[in-house]
């Protein structure tokens, strides 16, 4: 028995390594076909990126994405894969699967009982404004140069205390705070997508990011490192500098 013990213990955290690793590839296979979704629907509407409008919140329930999201509700409150469904993107692919990390064990509300059904965004430079004149953010694929569509962010694998509607929204290079906080799910990283169409798995770096994913409750409009954050930085590198000219 002794012997057996001590081969478990040596044989379990193995295991658990290679789980952790075949999520990550799941999740990452996920998210890259909703990124050949989202080309799709480029290529198919004249070049206009999805919508990804929402309504005004003030509450984590409060901010829904609206009928001009490529996803409407709220992950945090929906208890049915219907807003998915009838999502902009479903008809290129209809798998409810797509839109959920295989490692996100988060449920409805936080209550312990009903799975949520979504874990990604996308993000707000990806036409979070309707108005096609508005210069806060892109709204055809070919206003995508800087950064290049192969460095700009589209899908972001959210946490699981931050994720509501269906952006992503990020702050401007230079300032030095998360608006919306990413997964660190796989092994202290999450997976994101590209408008180029590739997807790619980070890991984050800083301790500041690491102690705010262990924050239980809502996580939202939090400070990072002033001046030194390579997380940041490293975010701040997939989104335009506003105004887009």
């Amino acid at each position: 028995m002794a012997i057996i013990a001590i081969l478990a213990s040596l044989l379990l955290p193995a295991l658990g390594k290679a789980k952790a690793k075949a999520q990550r590839s799941l999740c990452l296979g996920n998210y890259r076909q909703l990124q050949v979704c989202w080309l799709m629907y480029v290529d198919d509407h004249g070049d206009l990126l999805p919508p990804n409008a929402t309504s005004t919140g003030g509450s984590r329930d409060g901010w829904v994405a609206t009928a001009q999201t490529w996803v409407s509700g709220n992950a945090w409150t929906d208890t049915t894969t219907s807003n998915l469904e009838h999502g902009v993107l479903f008809r290129y692919n209809q798998s409810v699967r797509l839109y959920k990390c295989p490692a996100d064990k988060s449920t409805v509300r936080d209550q312990g009982r009903i799975p949520r059904v979504r874990s990604v965004s996308i993000s707000s430079y990806m036409n979070d404004q309707p108005d096609p004149d508005d210069p806060t953010c892109w709204h055809r694929g070919s206003q995508i140069r800087e950064p290049p569509p192969a460095r700009a962010l589209v899908f972001m694998d959210e946490h699981e205390g931050s994720i509501e509607n269906a952006r992503f929204v990020i702050s401007q290079p230079g300032q030095w705070f998360w608006v919306d906080f990413p997964g660190t799910r796989h092994n202290s990283g999450c997976t994101l997508t590209f408008a180029d169409g590739h997807a790619e798995a980070w890991r984050w770096v800083e301790p500041n990011t690491l102690a705010i994913a262990r924050k239980q409750g809502y996580i939202n409009e939090v400070s990072g490192v002033a001046g030194a954050d390579r997380d940041l930085q490293r975010i701040h590198e997939t989104v335009p500098r506003i105004p887009i000219q």
